[in-house]
Parts: structure tokens; sequence; C-alpha cells
């Protein structure tokens, strides 16, 4: 038997999505506020700095992540419906005949019959902005990562030389 073409998101899985992300937002959050409150903004070291902007960046695709499910959550039949009218415009109204739910990017697809997929239900910024906020985190918690490894293994090599 196949699945009703008609369906959109498991609201089990949005609503775990949601529950889970707030407490990882708030952590997030305060890790960041703690790591630069330790020695203060000004004589945190560049690491530190960078280190909190990596975690508030993490936060930051999070919490748009949430809201794009906060969204979704949000969408019953008859809205989802209205949704994918909107976006698919007047005149392709009639031709929609499946739904194609997405998670990652998150959204809401309307496929019609020619093969085109209209996007809905989500904000069209939120995946870029949560995408990028993403990458930032990735990129900066790396950096700070490899830059941390790149000290010790230096201070150790040098206490190595001198004993």
């Amino acid at each position: 038997m196949a699945a009703d073409p008609y369906t959109g998101h498991s609201t089990t899985a949005l609503v775990l999505i949601i529950f889970a992300g707030l407490p990882i937002v708030v952590v997030l959050g305060v890790f960041a506020c703690t790591t630069l409150a330790r020695n203060g903004i000004r004589n945190s070291g560049t690491l530190m700095r960078l280190r909190s902007l990596a975690a508030f960046a993490a936060a930051g695709a999070v919490s748009l992540y949430v809201w794009g499910a906060i969204h979704l959550v949000t969408l019953d039949e008859t809205r989802r419906d209205l949704a994918c009218k909107e976006a698919v415009g007047p005149a392709h109204v009639m031709e929609i005949d499946s739904y194609r739910p997405t998670y990652i990017p998150l959204g809401l697809g309307c496929h019609i019959e020619n093969g085109t997929t209209y996007p809905a239900g989500v904000p069209g910024y939120l995946n870029r902005a949560a995408a990028a906020l993403a990458l930032t985190a990735v990129v900066l918690g790396g950096f700070t990562a490899l830059e941390s490894e790149r000290r010790v293994t230096k201070e150790f090599k040098r206490e190595k030389r001198h004993q």
C-alpha cells in the first residue's frame, strides 16, 4: 500500500527537534558567555573569542532550525494546502500532485505534475542563514581546535628540549 502523497512532516519528529533544539541553544549560549566572562572580553585571547563566536554561531544555526520546525509544526492540513497553493501560484494550483517534506534542508516542497517542486511553509531566508551560521561555527570551531592542539604540541616539544 502506497503512502499518502499529501502527508507532511511527522509531528512527533518536529516536536522532538523543537524540544531537543531549545536546550542545545541554551547550553551553547551559556558556554559562549561563560567562556568570554572568565577573563573578560578585553582580556580574553583571540582563541577564546573565536571559540565563543563559534558557540554563538552554532546556537544561532540551531535556533533558526528550531524556528523552521515551529513554522512546520503549526501547519495543519488547511494551512499546508494554502501555503502550497500560494507557492505554486494560481496557474498551477490544480497540478499539485504531492508534498515533499524534507528535514535537511528544512522545508515542505509542493510538487506539481510537470516535475517542479516549489518550497513552502518555511521562510526562504531560514535555511540559507542556518547553513551559513553552521558553516561559520564549524570553521571557527575547527580552527580553534587545531590552533589549541598546535600550541599544546609546541609547548610539549619546548619542555622536552629543556629536560
